[in-house]
């Protein structure tokens, strides 16, 4: 049987595969000194047909048997048989013998087998040869009884022995066109034809250690039921025609549940095309209860009436390594998943989880708990019924800590490859494969303390050797985690800090939080500043913190930037708003600092740092050149003033100058018209009023 992607049982069945033991031992009736044959002295040739009739419910047996006597006579003895003994498969009926009216057989029940007798009527001696045949019956059992074989127009199973001796000894099965048939165990040559069927045939090296189960299968045999379910859910469930009870069970729990796991689930139908969900043998299933056959899309469930094993099997359309890679993780969940459908929709649950013993002979660390295959021995169904406890044990345990609300969100991101650690945009992809370290990221809390329950469960169950000093790491990382969520006042971690926590690299993460940290207290002094300046920053810094993917250096930038546009504001702010003396007045007129000040701060809040400390020195630069301006402006009026005062001056001086000037010559014209008219005559008293040595007016001058 080919192995299976999935095995899921709830309730395990075990499979004790029996090996065929063909036994001849020579009886001899009272004769003249008789003896019994000494060691190999009987040589048995047997060929078995198994000739497999679905529409009579059984399995046609025919052996071929031809025995030899190798014991030769010695002087005092005379060896020879009258019977022979086989041993049959335990549920043959209809046990008989051919080949001569004397020949006869009788039965005998064992302990797992059945002895049977043939006695042949005369004595078989030295070198003599008889053959005759055995046929017997193997009849189906009914479903779910007892008997190893069932025979059914869809489904057939059974087990195939050999007889004989080494090298004397071949196997022949047969079944009908139609089927396909396929073989487990000891292996078998196909020959299939069109009209006749398959035969399979095998020349056992050892006949008394030959076995084989061989299964039969018509597929368009099967008795179909369909469901239409909500969400698109197609599901077809294939019975045994012979079963009536299998088919209530499978398509009621399936009706009843669907819904309710969905629900819960939360994810849509992944099943593309009809879900065909077919009734098995137990131990066809080799030692399962059922299995998802992943890749074909459907389900085998045991011919056994278990509705946790239904539910369990079909959750794995969800459940299985696409979503979580580990073993233990999707049984856990669909075992969690169906005991909670069931529950939901009040039936028959079977038991909830168990704490499960450390000291159990099948303990081992879920982490390293992978299917064996088959289960043919009691150690791997020890570590099985074990692994299945542990594993619902711990889903339960993750399921009851974050809510069945949680646990939908998880299953989503863990469908989409989203991170389990998301930031101000859209949720960033990881790559594919997770497991239980991705189980833990998605379904624990970011903004509270992980649960201590959880922790346990992993501690004890689940880690491998190395695994809890991981778990250390990651326990000191989360909560460093949690203090920058909490720092940060609403801004959310950048990828450079989130995806090393994804990738369980706490080491970066711890460096790249360290940082982060560094930015938030830049942050806040940015934050303060600007409220005492009455300025609100832009979301700049907000965005270069949350996007940073490589580093927070940028965001440091920003940050720095903006406290040297805030420091070139704030002291402009002093220079501006302060009283200038009368110098500076002097040097302030006809300039506006103002203007390139509230420019600065504009800039600030548009998010120009460049711009605003620009502006903010142009400003500073402006108030503080005040002064010198001033100064000079007065000493220009004053040079300007002196000039005025003295052009006046010489102004006035000139003017004067310019009257005496023209009184004299006034004067001399005077004279020079008193000499034309009278002569000159010489005053013999100088004149009383007179102007410097000048003659008195109307006096004749005197002559010299």
């Amino acid at each position: 049987m080919p192995r299976p992607e999935r095995a899921a049982p709830r309730r395990l069945a075990s499979v004790v595969l029996a090996t065929a033991l063909a036994l001849a031992l020579g009886l001899s009736p009272e004769a003249s000194r008789p003896a019994l044959a000494a060691s190999d002295p009987l040589r048995t040739q047997a060929d078995a047909t198994y000739t497999l009739d679905p529409g009579a419910g059984r399995v046609h047996v025919a052996i071929a048997i031809k025995e030899t006597d190798l014991k030769p006579n010695s002087s005092t003895s005379i060896y020879y048989y009258t019977a022979f003994r086989f041993v049959l498969q335990e549920e043959a009926t209809s046990v008989r013998v051919s080949g001569g009216s004397a020949y006869r057989i009788t039965t005998k029940k064992r302990d797992g087998y059945i002895e049977a007798t043939v006695q042949i009527g005369k004595a078989l001696f030295y070198k003599q040869t008889t053959s005759f045949t055995i046929r017997y019956e193997l009849p189906g059992g009914k479903p779910r009884s007892a008997s190893p074989t069932r025979v059914g127009a869809a489904f057939s199973t059974f087990g195939v022995w050999a007889f004989g001796d080494k090298g004397y000894s071949t196997v022949e099965v047969r079944t009908p066109a139609g089927f396909d048939t396929r073989v487990s165990g000891d292996s078998m040559q196909a020959t299939t034809s069109a009209t006749t069927g398959v035969i399979l045939r095998a020349k056992p090296a050892d006949p008394s250690t030959f076995f084989a189960i061989v299964t039969a299968e018509n597929s368009d045999a099967y008795a179909e039921t369909r469901l239409s379910l909500e969400g698109d859910v197609e599901i077809v469930v294939q019975s045994w025609p012979e079963d009536g009870k299998w088919k209530d069970a499978v398509t009621g729990a399936l009706r009843d549940t669907m819904p309710a796991l969905r629900d819960l689930i939360g994810l849509d139908w992944p099943v593309e095309h009809d879900l065909d969900v077919r009734e098995r043998y137990t131990p066809d299933l080799e030692g399962y209860a059922g299995f998802f056959l992943t890749k074909e899309q459907r389900i085998e469930v045991s011919e056994d009436l278990d509705p946790v094993v239904i539910v369990h099997e079909a959750s794995h359309a969800w459940f299985n390594d696409s979503l979580f890679l580990e073993r233990w993780i999707y049984e856990g969940l669909a075992e969690e998943y169906a005991w909670r459908a069931l529950s939901a929709v009040g039936g028959e649950d079977g038991d909830a989880a168990e704490l499960p013993k450390l000291d159990d002979p099948g303990f081992a660390d879920l982490a390293t708990w992978t299917h064996p295959g088959v289960i043919r021995d009691q150690e791997t169904d020890d570590s099985e019924r074990y692994g299945y406890q542990a594993a619902f044990w711990v889903i339960h345990q993750v399921t009851e800590s974050a809510g069945v609300d949680v646990m939908r969100d998880a299953f989503s991101n863990a469908e989409a490859n989203l991170t389990a650690y998301p930031g101000a945009g859209d949720p960033e992809t990881v790559l594919a494969g997770d497991g239980w370290r991705r189980l833990l990221d998605l379904t624990e809390p970011l903004d509270k303390p992980d649960p201590a329950a959880v922790d346990e469960a992993f501690r004890d169950f689940v880690l491998g050797f190395g695994d809890e000093a991981t778990l250390d790491a990651r326990d000191v990382a989360r909560d460093a985690y949690r203090v920058l969520l909490q720092s940060a006042s609403g801004w959310l971690p950048p990828w450079y800090v989130r995806k090393p926590m994804g990738d369980w690299s706490f080491k970066d993460a711890t460096k790249a939080m360290t940082e982060a940290t560094a930015v938030l207290d830049l942050r806040d002094r940015v934050a303060t500043e600007a409220k005492a300046l009455g300025l609100e920053p832009t979301n700049a810094l907000q965005e270069a913190y949350e996007g940073a993917k490589d580093g927070l250096a940028d965001a440091a930038t920003l940050a720095q930037a903006q406290l040297d546009a805030l420091a070139a504001i704030r002291d402009a702010k002093g220079k501006v708003e302060a009283t200038p003396d009368f110098v500076a007045q002097v040097g302030l007129l006809g300039e506006l600092p103002l203007v390139p000040y509230n420019a600065a701060r504009d800039a600030f809040q548009m998010g120009s740092m460049d711009e605003s400390i620009r502006q903010a020195s142009t400003a500073s630069s402006i108030i503080t050149g005040a002064p010198a301006a001033g100064q000079q402006r007065l000493i220009i009026a004053a040079v300007s003033a002196g000039s005025v005062v003295l052009l006046l001056l010489l102004l006035v001086v000139l003017l004067r100058r310019r009257s005496r000037r023209g009184r004299a010559v006034a004067l001399t014209t005077a004279s020079a018209a008193g000499l034309a008219t009278a002569p000159a005559t010489l005053a013999a008293d100088p004149p009383t009023d007179q102007d410097e040595g000048g003659h008195a007016r109307g006096d004749t001058p005197a002559d010299p």
